[in-house]
This record gives C-alpha cells, structure tokens and sequence, in this order.
C-alpha cells in the first residue's frame, strides 16, 4: 500500500511539473502597433496554440520584419523556438525581447526567459 501510494504521489509530482512547462505563452501586441506586424503576430499566435511551431515561426518573424522595435514578437520568436528545441535562437530572441520590452513586465519578469538565459540577460 505504501509503494503505490508513493508511486501515486511520484505520478502526479511529474505532471504537474509538466503542465507548468506551459504557463507562458504569446504576448498580443498593443494598440496602435504596425497593423501587418499584429496581423502575422496573431496568426502566429493561433499557430503556436495549434501546436503548429514552424508554421508560428514563420509567421512570428513576418512580424518582425513589419516591425523589428516590438518585444513581443522577439519574446514570441523564442518561446515558439524553444519548443522546436533550438535554444541558441531562443537565446537570441530573448534578448532582442529584453532590449525591445520597453520595461514591459510580461517580458522582463517571464521565468522561462529568465531561466534561459540565466546570467546572459544583457
């Protein structure tokens, strides 16, 4: 009885850490943004809760391009990278985040950006 007990206790322990692997997710840009760079930021956005991580990527970085001073879209770019497994982009991206956030707290206080890059934040 305690064996199982234990192992139910186990069980559950390593799901909800997995479940809070994905309390972050896309920011929305703010009003007034450069409407093309919303537009791909949202369909990333829907792309990304799809599950559809490359399909977000390109749509993410047609953001970017629109407009390059939005944190949000470089914070989108890393989160959606990280879940492709490319941590070195996602380290990149992160960091554009911060220099663009303009002291946006969503960005600057994300634990999975502050967890990636660790002592790189500048």
């Amino acid at each position: 009885m305690k064996k199982l007990l234990i192992i139910l206790i186990l069980i559950c322990g390593v799901v909800s850490c997995e479940k809070n692997k994905d309390t972050e997710f896309p920011l929305i840009l703010p009003i007034g943004s450069e409407p093309s760079a919303k537009m791909y930021n949202d369909r990333g956005i829907g792309h990304y809760r799809e599950g559809s991580y490359k399909d977000a990527v390109i749509d993410f970085v047609q953001a970017r391009t629109a407009d390059h001073t939005a944190g949000e879209i470089h914070f989108n770019l890393a989160l959606t990278r990280l879940k492709l497994g490319d941590k070195d982009k996602a380290r990149e991206d992160f960091k554009l985040a911060i220099k663009h956030s303009y002291g946006d707290p969503k960005i600057l206080e994300s634990p999975l950006l502050n967890e990636t890059l660790g002592a790189q934040k500048k």
